[in-house]
């Protein structure tokens, strides 16, 4: 399935859409594009300089950025005329290596993305889609009952949603929608949050040159993308050429089988709340992760004995740890 770098389609595909990005008035061939305000857009630059470069892998496959182009392309089209800006679509999908091309999809037609886990509980899932107003979702694991199908592109579903009772208008330059989080008002229903585009590449536009990411690094996929967290793991390989190596969710509740991943793929970003970093950093002993580089812990308080617990493993030694929940810490 993944083509060859020196396959003749890849040439042409190159070339569609470095024309693409110069009618929008982008350069594909910037070693480090200036800003532009939406994720899909840099993607298609990126996806034009690297196009039969592995993009994401799982436990089963891997897909190129020409895979990933194509898909997110395709699904666009069979969304439009259906959803648009101000609008959600709800993506249920599993946690694999062209989940993303789906969500690209999705943020080509101009919505914004409402991510949810397949197995959550039914209930919970109709309920943030009321909430998010989403009248559309994209399914890898089937339909929930009143869902009905209405266009496949792969093994991706696009389902049609009962029309939600209140519609929701969200700002236009919303990517995706972040799920409630712990610790809300007190008996009251926490509603999903808007993240624009700007959000996550204004993270990513400090991040990337802050630690000196490229083509050559492999990050994990570890977190839900309901998370502001799981967003920058995602985007953070596929917006500057590298890998992305997307975790599942057993081996993601295994700390031990999820440092033998680390190793095997060779993984040099690692993204981690500082409770699952406590985790690993007991199952990381004895272990050796040579090619990690950097570990970025945020959205939790973090605890100063794990890091030296962490550091006293010497499992990574060239690895610098960052708290980056708000101005990056190094600990």
């Amino acid at each position: 399935m993944n083509p060859a770098p020196e396959h003749p389609e890849l040439d042409q595909l190159s070339d569609d859409l470095s024309a693409l990005l110069g009618r929008v008035g982008l350069d594909p061939a910037g070693e480090r594009p200036g800003r532009r305000d939406r994720i899909d857009l840099r993607f298609t630059a990126v996806a034009a300089r690297h196009p039969g470069r592995i993009a994401a892998q799982d436990a089963e496959g891997e897909a190129t950025y020409l895979e990933l182009e194509l898909l997110a392309d395709d699904l666009a089209r069979r969304l439009s005329g259906r959803t648009g800006p101000g609008s959600a679509v709800a993506v249920r999908v599993r946690r694999s290596c062209t989940a993303a091309g789906a969500v690209l999809g999705v943020l080509r037609s101009g919505a914004a993305v409402l991510p949810l886990e397949p197995g959550h509980n039914p209930g919970l899932q109709e309920f943030l889609m009321r909430d998010a107003g989403a009248a559309l979702v994209v399914s890898d694991t089937g339909l929930m009952r009143d869902e009905i199908p209405a266009a496949k592109v792969g093994r991706y579903v696009v389902g049609v949603r009962p029309a939600p009772a209140v519609a929701r208008e969200l700002p236009l330059e919303s990517a995706f929608l972040a799920l409630p989080e712990a610790g809300g008002p007190p008996g009251r229903a926490a509603a999903v949050r808007p993240v624009s585009h700007l959000d996550v590449l204004s993270w990513l536009d400090a991040a990337l040159p802050m630690l000196d990411a490229g083509p050559d690094d492999v990050w994990s996929c570890f977190h839900s993308t309901g998370l502001d967290l799981g967003m920058r793991e995602m985007w953070g390989p596929l917006l500057s050429g590298g890998r992305a190596v997307v975790v599942d969710r057993d081996t993601a509740g295994d700390p031990a089988a999820f440092v033998r991943l680390l190793a095997d793929r060779r993984v040099t970003v690692l993204t981690q709340l500082p409770s699952a970093f406590a985790r690993l950093t007991e199952a990381v002993r004895g272990c050796s992760l040579p090619e990690l580089r950097h570990v970025l812990l945020s959205h939790e308080p973090v605890d100063a004995p794990v890091t030296a617990a962490w550091h006293a493993a010497g499992a990574a030694p060239q690895a610098v740890v960052r708290d980056v929940s708000g101005t990056p810490t190094v600990l």
